[in-house]
């Protein structure tokens, strides 16, 4: 039976909510201990988009990614689920809290569960688009510093 079919919201679809609702703790409750979130973004580029292994590094990550960011918008534009497997296409609207620059992007998630726990979270983006931004706002950092001939 779809996770839609249930009689209230499935795993993934909560994540979204909580996510929304910065309710950290329950969004965190939906994973399994050794959650896999997989990012197509190089994290070594963009760490605060950075792949994860364990409910442990992905609170350390989604923490990083809070500290990074003021949320000003999260829009799911579509939701489907699935017997195991859930997707979404949200549009992001994070702005960077040492710079100011806004990062607007359409962001792709699919989440696969086992006995109601998401064991598998997969996140598409433009990487490009994202490890760019990461770079231009490490040189914005870097000009307030003074450093900028470093890059």
């Amino acid at each position: 039976m779809p996770c839609g079919d249930l009689p209230g919201p499935c795993a993934f679809e909560q994540v979204h909510r909580y996510w929304i609702a910065g309710n950290f703790a329950a969004l965190l409750a939906q994973f399994d201990d050794d959650i896999v979130w997989n990012i197509n973004v190089d994290g070594s580029q963009a760490p605060f988009a950075s792949s994860t292994v364990g409910k442990k590094d992905l609170r350390k990550r989604l923490q990083h990614l809070v500290d990074v960011f003021s949320i000003k918008g999260f829009e799911v534009q579509a939701l489907e689920h699935g017997p195991d497997i859930c997707r979404s296409v949200v549009r992001l609207n994070y702005v960077h809290r040492k710079t100011g620059e806004a990062l607007n992007v359409m962001v792709r998630f699919s989440g696969r569960k086992r006995n109601g726990l998401l064991v598998h979270f997969d996140e598409r983006v433009d990487a490009s688009y994202v490890e760019a931004f990461a770079r231009f706002v490490r040189y914005l950092e870097d000009t307030n510093r003074g450093d900028a001939s470093e890059h």
